[in-house]
């Protein structure tokens, strides 16, 4: 299904972080992602050694703070390193502007829908700002990069300047055209820089009610397929249910709203349901970039992942299969839209692979618990859908996805027959279980300059295998960084694929597959 059009570079993608300090809720996997943005930043800026040190005290701050489970304190600590690095100097108006959080109860409108956005603060401001604040609601559009105010939705006048208990104002979105816009408040202080937050929406008339109206339909044909008990039609139907969720997901901002087409979304999920209305499984007939989805039953939620099947493939021959796990901050889609566009799918079709990318539940999940659950899931989906060499399945990623592809390995160490970390490492755990995965090779690729995963990571991977006589190709990049070593590495590792299958004593334990 046609979802998400993302272009975004693998430089935009391993660093996303960095733009602005985000506006998320206080938890530990917050604070690992902004981590890894700060130390990047750090490692990428030149700095005298007395600003460094104080950088990396504040890092150290966060740490603390991050251990004690004090979310909050943690990011106040990271922001300010921030605008330290950045030369942006760290008032009681940056601290607030840093730590206000901008949210809205929705971001899909027709005209004449009421809008309501609420600040909160994520921590306690160390000086607090004196007065009151006044401002405005307004909504806007960006063109050519620069944002345009359309109309001032309402003023706003003794504002406290303190977010730590949640303030709210609602306004009605105007009689716009149909497309994408952001809602901005600014409010003014009596000193001090202006405090300025802005949230994509989209105005896309009749939208909610056609997202309704396939959840209703949706419904109805999961009600009558478990009548007849079609379960291989059955199978099918969350791909149309998730298409019918993503508006719920964008609205409560866990999709991007300027980078999902809901259109197309609840357009190709009728299609299917056309089809399955037929008897037909869409899958047997589908080839190329594939977006699909499938009910977890862990906890019953509809989790995306996306497949690449090569124009060629006949379910009478055995295929090969790469497992590819995405960077911190990415998701299914990352793969085969940054990374030169998807070069790894024209490879694979070259090739002759299919090639399946998880969500991995959270974007630092790190491929623990549900999120390693979430790979298995997939794994096992497309065993069931499409003929795959059970000898031939591969486990590759990048950044978070590199430490997901040792973790997943050894923790279930009969199912891949080699392994593909980019630019990843190995936590403690890992480390002591490397026997467990002695008889799968691996190819390893770090570079030496990477500023976000410090090349030792993969360095002690390596020794670690090797010293168990683990079969590893290492390849160090001479002055790589951490994403322009990605897309010059696929033809190595399809090679190293191509050269190897599943050894015989994982063989002998796995259980058979698909059709």
């Amino acid at each position: 299904m046609k979802r998400i059009s993302i272009r975004l570079s693998a430089v935009v993608l391993a660093l996303l972080m960095l733009a602005a300090f985000p506006a998320f809720a206080q938890d530990a996997g917050q604070v690992l992602q902004l981590s890894v943005g700060f130390r990047t930043l750090k490692n990428r800026l030149p700095m005298s050694d007395e600003k460094r040190k104080e950088v990396e005290a504040l890092e150290a701050k966060a740490r603390t703070a991050n251990n004690d489970k004090k979310y909050g304190e943690a990011l106040k600590h990271l922001a300010h390193g921030f605008a330290l690095m950045r030369n942006q100097p760290w008032t009681p108006t940056a601290a607030l502007i840093a730590g206000t959080q901008a949210k809205l109860d929705t971001v899909i409108f027709d005209p004449g829908d009421p809008v309501k956005m609420t600040l909160t603060q994520m921590y306690t401001l160390d000086e607090p700002i004196e007065g009151k604040l006044k401002g405005a609601l307004s909504i806007a559009v960006t063109k050519d990069g620069k944002q345009e105010t359309l109309n001032e939705l309402k003023q706003l006048s003794n504002v406290e300047a303190d977010f730590t208990k949640p303030f709210s104002v609602e306004a009605a979105i105007p009689d716009l055209p149909d497309g994408s816009y952001e809602i901005v408040i600014k409010l003014f202080p009596k000193t001090g820089e202006l405090i300025y937050k802005s949230t994509s929406i989209r105005i896309a008339r009749d939208v909610n009610v056609q997202a309704g109206l396939l959840k209703t339909r949706a419904k109805m044909f999961r009600e009558d397929l478990e009548k007849k008990l079609q379960i291989e039609l059955l199978v099918v139907l969350p791909a149309v249910e998730y298409g019918a969720s993503m508006i719920d997901l964008v609205n409560a901002g866990e999709l991007p709203v300027a980078r999902t087409d809901l259109k197309a979304a609840i357009t190709e999920a009728n299609s299917l349901l056309d089809k399955i209305a037929k008897g037909e499984n869409p899958l047997k007939s589908n080839r190329g970039d594939i977006h699909w989805a499938y009910r977890s039953a862990v906890d019953e939620s509809l989790q995306p992942y996306r497949i690449f099947v090569p124009a060629n493939y006949d379910k009478s021959k055995k295929w090969p299969l790469i497992v590819a796990l995405h960077g911190m901050g990415g998701d299914e889609n990352s793969f085969f839209t940054a990374y030169n566009n998807g070069e790894i799918k024209r490879i694979a079709e070259a090739r002759g692979y299919l090639i399946a990318c998880p969500k991995g539940r959270a974007p630092a999940s790190m491929y623990f618990g549900t999120a390693e659950k979430d790979v298995l899931d997939v794994l096992k989906e497309v065993k069931r859908e499409f003929s795959i060499d059970d000898d031939r399945v591969y486990l590759m990623g990048h950044s978070m996805g590199g430490y997901g592809s040792w973790s997943v390995a050894v923790n279930n160490p009969d199912l891949f027959a080699a392994l593909g970390p980019i630019a990843g490492g190995g936590q403690p755990f890992v480390m002591m279980g490397l026997k467990k995965i002695a008889h799968v090779p691996w190819i390893v690729v770090h570079g030496d300059k990477d500023p976000t995963v410090s090349v030792e990571e993969s360095r002690k991977m390596v020794k670690a295998g090797k010293d168990l006589g683990i079969e590893i190709k290492y390849i160090e990049v001479p002055g790589g960084d951490h994403s322009n070593i990605v897309v010059p590495a696929f033809k190595e590792i399809f090679d190293w694929f191509d050269a190897h299958k599943r050894q015989p004593k994982a063989a002998a334990k796995a259980a058979g597959s698909g059709q």
